[in-house]
């Protein structure tokens, strides 16, 4: 009896001290159609079609697994590997094109912070993404009209990042070493690393953040913005501007826009407008109109116009789409 409480005792700490293993993800799958198959907003056709893992949906489809161990002594280690599917034709390996391109990372954290390194979304998406009003999804305006403030897109590999929080206020640094950064928007680099930076502050109804990023000779960003949310209705605000390497600013505008919760509906309109980007002789505007209804915590019906404006391509191209989105 004690041989076999004693061996009860040691299965019962080695099961504790096992990393608890997460699967998570998303599936969003919608119908709808565009008024021109070129622009910004991705589809190969005008005609009604369904539409998975693009820029209309709400968001992209994926599966993920997300793990923690407790090491003691305050210390937390942990990794995420996450890829992306169609919901369309069941096709996989987007945001990069391989499995895990949506991430892929391991983590200690502390009450120094936590420390990352691998393949994860950048510190300026992370700073967008604490008061843009979509929830960053990708029909986002300030998604499509900024980039995220980043050529290269809303992602680096080989990062290391650092990040902290304290009493409201929010911090976070990450660089892409030299041998690493080889690609910058699909053009080899300059051999030059990336760094990224960013403050914020939340608390209350309040959140603001400030991002800089930047890969020497090669781009530079930065965006300012925030949120109030006053109950009946929320608002945001922004400022971006990216520069090439010689210091052109190549983008630079704004985004205005405010949600309405009405029960389970929550109603959104956002613009942003890119005033220096003027491939086409007109200052460019993209305008989304969005309407949610939540069926569960975890499961809402969605509904939303977007109009990508001229200025960075010949026309104006708009469209629209009715989807659902479902978080496990």
């Amino acid at each position: 009896m004690k041989k076999t409480l004693i061996a009860l005792a040691v299965l019962a700490a080695s099961t504790a001290s096992m990393a608890q293993v997460t699967l998570y993800g998303v599936a969003d799958v919608a119908v709808g159609a565009v008024d021109k198959s070129t622009g910004g907003i991705g589809l190969a056709n005008d005609k009604f079609q369904a539409i998975a893992s693009n820029a209309l949906n709400n968001g992209t489809s994926r599966f993920g697994l997300k793990g923690t161990e407790d090491l003691g002594g305050g210390l937390t280690a942990g990794f995420n590997f996450e890829g992306g599917m169609s919901l369309a034709d069941g096709s996989g390996n987007f945001s990069g094109g391989q499995l895990f391109s949506r991430a892929a990372n391991m983590y200690i954290q502390g009450g120094f912070g936590r420390l990352t390194a691998g393949r994860t979304l950048t510190t300026s998406f992370y700073s967008i993404a604490s008061w843009e009003l979509t929830g960053t999804a990708n029909y986002s305006v300030v998604g499509s009209q900024f980039g995220f403030i980043s050529p290269a897109g809303p992602r680096d590999s080989a990062v290391i990042k650092y990040d902290m929080a304290a009493s409201g206020f929010n911090a976070s640094a990450s660089f892409v070493p030299e041998g690493n950064n080889v690609f910058t928007a699909g053009v080899p680099a300059t051999g030059k690393g990336k760094y990224d930076l960013s403050v914020g502050y939340a608390a209350g109804p309040l959140v603001a953040s400030l991002a800089y990023n930047k890969v020497d000779a090669s781009f530079e960003g930065v965006v300012a913005g925030g949120s109030y949310d006053f109950g009946m209705v929320k608002v945001a605000a922004s400022w971006s501007q990216i520069k090439n390497g010689a210091g052109t600013a190549l983008t630079e505008g704004y985004s205005l826009g405010a949600s309405v919760p009405m029960g389970a509906f929550t109603f959104t309109a956002d613009l942003a407008q890119d005033t220096i980007s003027r491939a086409f002789n007109s200052t460019d505007t993209n305008l989304l109109l969005e309407a949610k209804y939540a069926l569960s915590k975890r499961t809402f019906v969605y509904g939303v116009y977007v109009m990508d404006g001229k200025g960075k391509t010949k026309d104006d191209v708009s469209g629209y789409a009715l989807g659902l989105r479902h978080n496990f």
